[in-house]
This record gives C-alpha cells, sequence and structure tokens, in this order.
C-alpha cells in the first residue's frame, strides 16, 4: 500500500497544471522549502548514485529506502511552485521555466516517471546492481534534463 502510494504521488509531480499553494507559504519561504527538498532528494540520489556505480557497496533494500525517501521528498516539490515565487532572488529557477511551464511539467513527469521505477525496480526480489545502474541512470538523465533547461548554475 505505501509502495503504491509513493508512486502515485510520484508520477503526479508537476503533473498539476497549476501550482496554487501561495495560501500555504509566503514566497520566499517557499523557495527556501524547495531548496530543503532539494536537498534531500540530492542526498538520497547520491547514496543510490554511489551504489549504482559501485563507490559504495550494494545494498538493495538500502537503495530501495533512499528512492522511497526521495519519492517522498518529490512528492512535497508541487506545492513550492507557485507565481508569486518568480520574483525570490534566492530562488535557482531560472525565469524562462515560468514562460514554459508546460515544458518543466513534461520534465517533471519524465522525472516522476523514472523515479517511480526505481523505487518499483529496487523493491524486487532479485534487485541488483545492474539494475541499479540502469533504473538510476535512467533517472538521473530527467534530473539534468531539468537541471540544463531551468535551473541556474
Amino acid at each position: 500500500m505505501l509502495k503504491k502510494a509513493l508512486m502515485v504521488a510520484a508520477t503526479g509531480l508537476f503533473a498539476s497544471s497549476v501550482f496554487a499553494q501561495a495560501d500555504l507559504f509566503k514566497p520566499e519561504d517557499a523557495v527556501k522549502y524547495r531548496q530543503s527538498l532539494y536537498q534531500v532528494m540530492a542526498a538520497q540520489a547520491g547514496v543510490i548514485g554511489g551504489m549504482a556505480k559501485g563507490d559504495i557497496d550494494f545494498d538493495a533494500a538500502a537503495l530501495h529506502q533512499r528512492a522511497i525517501n526521495m519519492s517522498n521528498a518529490a512528492s512535497l516539490l508541487g506545492e513550492t511552485y507557485f507565481p508569486e515565487t518568480r520574483e525570490v532572488k534566492e530562488s535557482n529557477l531560472l525565469p524562462k521555466a515560468w514562460d514554459d511551464m508546460e515544458g518543466m511539467q513534461a520534465k517533471g513527469k519524465d522525472f516522476g516517471d523514472a523515479l517511480k521505477n526505481l523505487v518499483q525496480v529496487s523493491g524486487e526480489e532479485g534487485f541488483d546492481q545492474a539494475q541499479a545502474r540502469q533504473a538510476a541512470g535512467q533517472l538521473f538523465k530527467t534530473c539534468k534534463g531539468c537541471h540544463d533547461n531551468y535551473r541556474k548554475d
């Protein structure tokens, strides 16, 4: 049940056409929250990538938990993207992201799908390092797609 809920959450990342959460956060707080979520995701991705490459001892259960952790953080991102955050100077989001919200949402969906796949396959019996390398590589390509297009250097 938990796994199914996580996969649904990851798939829905950025799928909404409207990010209407301005009533929950001040824009500056939303950007800080968003950046914190990305830090959590980066920490999880570092371990996942390290295991997939063999830089960290491979542990299928630990990698699966890291994928779940990443999915949990990702599921919260949508509430931090609303137009009032556009003008927050500390944001790492390029202005063109707001002008191409459809493209950004499509990349977010690709990320959610790849993360859902990693959560699913890493939870299967017999999951191994070769599968981890393939699924993590697919996920990290989606990260790069968004970073290259919508993130400040």
